[in-house]
Order: C-alpha cells, then sequence, then structure tokens
C-alpha cells in the first residue's frame, strides 16, 4: 500500500515510527524484543517468553477499564488500566497494540480515546463502537485519534442489522477502516452473516477464531464460513481469546491448536494475533501471556510467517492510513 508524504507516493512502511519488515529476519537479535520477568495484573505467570518477538510486534486486541470512565450502570469487569497493560505489554516484548472499545462502554469512547492520547498513535490504534447515526465529523474526530475500525456484535435476534452494517461498511471505507464483528459465545452466528459480509465495501476482522465451537473446531459450520471468508481476500482472523472456546482449558488451552495451524497454513497474510487482555472471559486462572507468545510459536514456526502475522499485516491494516 501506498501513502503521500512529500508529494511524492512511498510505501506504507516507510512511514515514520513504524518498524519496517524489509529488516533483518526475526533470527537477528537487532530485530528481537526480549521481554521481561515481571507480574502484571489481570495475567497469570511472571517470566518473559521463551521465544523473543519481532520488533514491531503488535497485539491487535486488547481491552482498557478505568474507574476514570465508570460504566452508565453496574460495575466494571475489571479494572485494567493504561499502566497495568504497560507492565504487560513490556513482560511480553509487545512493542504496539490495538486497544478495542468493549462492549460494557457501549458507545462511549472516552476511555479508548483518552488511553490513545496517553499511548500514541506511533504505538496505539483503536477499534470503536458507534452509533449507527454517527455524524462524518465524528468519525473523522475518532480517526484523527487513531481509531481504525469499528466494531460489531452479531447476536442471534440483536445487535447490529445487515443494512446497519452495510451502511457503516461504506463509511469505513471512505477513511480505509476496516469493520471487526464479535459473534456470540456457543452460537455459530457467523453462518448466518456469510452473505453479508462478503458483500461488505470495507475489510472484515472476524474477532477471536469467530467463536469457533469446540470440540469441533476446524470441523464446524463457523470454520467453513472463515475458509470462504479468507478465499475473498477481503477478511481478517484473529487468533485471540483462545481461552473463551476451549474446552482444554488453562494452561495450554490446546485444543485450539489445529483450527489455529490451519488457519495460518491457509492465509498467514490475513491473520493477526492478539491477548485479549485483561481476559475478562476467563473463568478461573487467568491465561498467562507468556503461553499465549509460544503458543503462536506452535501455531506459525516459521520465522517469516510470524513476522507477517505480528508487524506486517497489522502495519498494513492499522498504520497505514
Amino acid at each position: 500500500m501506498l501513502y503521500l508524504t512529500g508529494g511524492r507516493l512511498e510505501p506504507c512502511w516507510l512511514r515514520p515510527n513504524l518498524p519496517s519488515p524489509s529488516r533483518k529476519a526475526m533470527s537477528s537479535n537487532k530485530n528481537l524484543v526480549h521481554g521481561q520477568t515481571l507480574q502484571a495484573p489481570n495475567s497469570s505467570g511472571s517470566r518473559p517468553p521463551k521465544t523473543p518477538l519481532p520488533l514491531g510486534a503488535t497485539d491487535c486486541h486488547h481491552h482498557l477499564f478505568s474507574p476514570a470512565f465508570p460504566k452508565k450502570s453496574g460495575t466494571m469487569v475489571a479494572r485494567a488500566e493504561v499502566e497495568d497493560y504497560l507492565l504487560f505489554k513490556k513482560r511480553l516484548g509487545i512493542s504496539r497494540s490495538v486497544i478495542v472499545a468493549p462492549s460494557s462502554y457501549g458507545t462511549d469512547n472516552g476511555a479508548l480515546l483518552d488511553a490513545l492520547g496517553r499511548l500514541g498513535t506511533d504505538v496505539a490504534r483503536g477499534v470503536a463502537i458507534v452509533d449507527p447515526e454517527i455524524s462524518d465529523g465524528e468519525l473523522d474526530a475518532l480517526h484523527e485519534a487513531g481509531v481504525r475500525g469499528l466494531r460489531y456484535y452479531f447476536m442471534k435476534g440483536k445487535g447490529v442489522t445487515p443494512d446497519e452494517l452495510r451502511k457503516m461498511a461504506c463509511r469505513a471505507a471512505d477513511r480505509g477502516w476496516h469493520v471487526q464483528m464479535v459473534g456470540e459465545r456457543n452460537k455459530e452466528v457467523l453462518v448466518d452473516w456469510e452473505d453479508v459480509l462478503k458483500q461488505l465495501a470495507a475489510p472484515v476482522v472476524i474477532d477471536h477464531f469467530g467463536y469457533a465451537p469446540q470440540p469441533e473446531g476446524e470441523r464446524s459450520a463457523t470454520m467453513d464460513v472463515i475458509r470462504r471468508l479468507l478465499d475473498t481476500g477481503n477478511a481478517y482472523v484473529k487468533l485471540s481469546a483462545v481461552y473463551i472456546q476451549s474446552k482444554a482449558g488453562y494452561p495450554n488451552y490446546a485444543d485450539v491448536n489445529e483450527m489455529a495451524i490451519e488457519l495460518v497454513s491457509q492465509a498467514p497474510d490475513r491473520m493477526l494475533w492478539g491477548t485479549d487482555w485483561p481476559h475478562t472471559g476467563a473463568v478461573g486462572q487467568k491465561p498467562d501471556g507468556a503461553a499465549l507468545v509460544e503458543q503462536l510459536s506452535l501455531w506459525a514456526p516459521d520465522d517469516q510467517i510470524r513476522q507477517k502475522i505480528l508487524v506486517d499485516n497489522p502495519s498494513q491494516l492499522y498504520w497505514c492510513i
């Protein structure tokens, strides 16, 4: 992808503050970021990953919750502030991240915008939840703040409608954004949306393996839909939140592995990785962040493929516009 600078078009990889995927391979120590031993909130363990991350590695899915931005009703599902995430990020050796608006804030993106302002858009981007009646000016302001996508919940009988999604996808595409969908646990709602998603003007990002159920996993109807969406060349999949659908559970979530390996093999250029910190849906033990990094190495043992998933693909989706 190209962007305009100084009156000429240049590859987006050359944008200032962006790690270049043309640097030496991950095997070079100069291109590796070693984590640190420390305890971060909302995460099990304290050791760094055994496999260091490449410079520019991006956590493409995490949330933030702060008492400075209380919910309009009820209690916060977690306390997970910018300072807490920075500890988690340092422990794993993460360079950049994508803050995803959680459902608990509704269309109030105050916490998201505050975090983007504090972290800086060279290392952080955002995905917002908005009202379908939002003005163009408000969308432009979100873009200026670092938002690059819109998140939608697909649920049986509620949530966004197909017409709303089509209209908002056009508005997202006008700004170089994507639309991000999250399904419903234990319900294969992605099947109902396949035709709509194939027609959208903006790229589609599928959260959390599309909530493909276990133990069916790679044999599920949801995975069949994901395969076909990837074939269109307009979809991405987030390899994230392994704990949500896993029946094997902590610490390894091993039943997700076969499905993840297949997805990486089919479309490495369309894979994104995320921690889903602070893991609000975890029952019992919180995932170990270092183990999540090492699990990705199992899914994608080739250095260059991990470079795509962790650096190149996020650079194109979140930082080229």
